[in-house]
């Protein structure tokens, strides 16, 4: 299924969210329980903080002239994080409801403003097991649609626009999601995470991985991206790929750092990386992706990015 409006009126790629999550455990000091930024909506300060930061990121998207999607803080949300989160699956599922009520607000608020920036909403979802470990024997196709429709069904019922999942390796993940958005009648955009050698996690290339989510659903998905990756190191796996397979990919989110995920993950310091060398980045990897229809920022990016890559690269 297409996305028809993802075109702002001048014809240039939407921009996403930079790395919230990243943004509020390092620079706001926010503790996030299994780096999941969900729970922090009961709490008025954080939420307060999350729509700042959302009416931040609209208000890149209206200098630079474009649109701008917004994610659902519900990336780690699906009911095996339940536990996790220190929720029941019913707590977890009306959670989920609440965040998407919390993204619209931004959106309202921003017509109201007379901004007139085009908003979708994104009903962001993610790995059923920790991102930078691999799934892919552990995950059969059964268990990933089992654990994933009851939030993709509360995403819907909520109202999101598309769903979206993000730092994805698993294929029988991906296949499931697909799937389950047909099912609910959703676009629906998956997007990889490669590692420093451009590979997902198991060893699949990214060419093989979309060529395969894609045969199994028919080509169901709007499109694909990749984030989760410093853009040289998407660009260093965009040059390895057939023209055919990058014409599928629409949606690029790089990271800041140029670390491994290990390093990343087992840092108390942020890496914000050198903006300059990041939009060098993402220059080599649009020019291969004539197409692309959404940029912006992953881990350890924040409104400095977004701003250079809506006046850099738009």
């Amino acid at each position: 299924m297409s996305l028809p409006h993802l075109k702002s009126s001048l014809e240039r790629p939407f921009l996403s969210e930079p790395g919230m999550e990243t943004t509020l455990y390092y620079k706001h000091q926010i503790a996030l329980p299994s780096f999941s930024s969900l729970p922090l909506l009961t709490n008025p300060t954080h939420r307060a903080l999350i729509s700042s930061l959302y009416a931040n990121y609209i208000s890149i998207a209206a200098a630079h002239n474009t649109g701008i999607i917004l994610d659902t803080r519900t990336w780690r949300a699906s009911t095996p994080w339940a536990s996790a989160l220190n929720m029941t699956p019913a707590e977890l599922l009306a959670a989920n409801r609440d965040a998407v009520q919390l993204a619209k607000a931004a959106r309202t608020h921003s017509r109201a403003t007379s901004t007139n920036v085009p908003v979708l909403i994104s009903g962001t979802m993610g790995p059923l097991q920790d991102a930078y470990e691999d799934s892919s024997q552990a995950i059969s196709l059964d268990t990933a649609r089992d654990a994933y429709r009851p939030q993709v069904q509360t995403l819907a019922d909520a109202g999101v626009d598309l769903l979206g999942l993000f730092t994805i390796s698993n294929l029988n993940e991906a296949i499931a999601i697909i799937e389950l958005a047909r099912e609910v009648g959703l676009p629906i955009v998956v997007s990889f995470s490669i590692g420093t050698d451009g590979r997902l996690l198991g060893g699949n290339s990214l060419e093989d991985a979309i060529r395969a989510v894609d045969e199994a659903t028919g080509g169901y998905a709007a499109y694909f991206g990749v984030n989760c990756a410093h853009p040289a190191r998407i660009a260093a796996a965009l040059r390895e790929m057939s023209s055919e397979v990058r014409a599928r990919i629409g949606m690029v989110r790089g990271n800041a750092s140029q670390k491994t995920h290990d390093e990343l993950d087992n840092t108390d310091t942020l890496d914000r990386g050198h903006i300059p060398t990041y939009l060098d980045g993402f220059r080599d990897a649009l020019a291969l992706l004539p197409a692309v229809k959404v940029v912006g920022g992953c881990c350890g990016t924040d409104e400095e990015h977004l701003g250079a890559i809506g006046g850099g690269l738009l």
